[in-house]
């Protein structure tokens, strides 16, 4: 079996991959640029392009057998609603959330069960912001839809982990003066492996800065 990291070619899913990799674990990771690492497989996906149900099949169609599938694909937008375009709004939704729900349906459609879903959010998940409607919109839902795939059996065992801001290339080209005082990947990553380890069929994180700490919301 191999674990797929979608959105893993960076940031903090690239950080999930190489701790998943040290565990001896084969490990997948999806995404638009190749970020030439021997210690996963690279495999490019799009998740932008017009026809994703189609996209994602194909590309769920060729993989192994998955065992965990660990969601961490986004970037950030800002501007209010009417700011924003119609290709704007559309990208952020596919690439926060029609990813997701497509990746999970095309998986079990192909090998029936999945032992392990992780869903990456963040502050917005929970914190409303009157700059990031749409990042706030898709956050949300992909939480609350993997707390909903923790009740159907064919989804063993479901986290959701939300952190805040991490100094990451998530942030390239938008000014910022507090990314010093951001997290580190390479941390978060930490705090999400060891919260994994424990016995649960859903858990909800929040990974918080000022002090760096974890918050466990839900564990069932």
């Amino acid at each position: 079996m191999s674990d797929l990291i979608i959105g893993g070619t960076s940031g903090l899913g690239l950080d999930l991959a190489r701790r998943l990799s040290l565990l001896g674990h084969d490990v997948l990771v999806a995404g638009r640029s190749d970020p030439a690492i021997d210690f996963a497989k690279f495999l490019p996906l799009d998740l932008s392009l017009p026809d994703l149900t189609k996209t994602m099949e194909a590309f769920i169609a060729d993989l192994p057998q998955i065992d965990t599938l660990i969601y961490a694909a986004g970037f950030y937008q800002e501007g209010t609603v009417t700011d924003l375009t119609g290709d704007q709004i559309e990208q952020m939704i596919s690439v926060g959330g029609r990813g997701l729900i497509y990746a999970v349906k095309s998986l079990l459609a192909k090998q029936v069960t999945l032992p392990e879903l992780i869903t990456i959010t963040s502050t917005s998940q929970w914190t409303p912001r009157k700059l990031e409607p749409i990042y706030n919109f898709v956050k949300a839902g992909a939480g609350h839809f993997t707390n909903s795939m923790a009740e159907d059996g064919r989804v063993a065992k479901t986290m959701v982990a939300g952190p805040a801001g991490m100094h990451t290339d998530f942030w390239e080209g938008i000014p910022r003066d507090d990314l010093n005082k951001m997290l580190d990947p390479a941390w978060v990553a930490e705090q999400i492996m060891a919260a994994r380890n424990e016995d649960y069929k859903y858990k909800y994180i929040r990974i918080l800065r000022e002090p760096a700490r974890v918050e466990e919301v839900e564990k069932r």
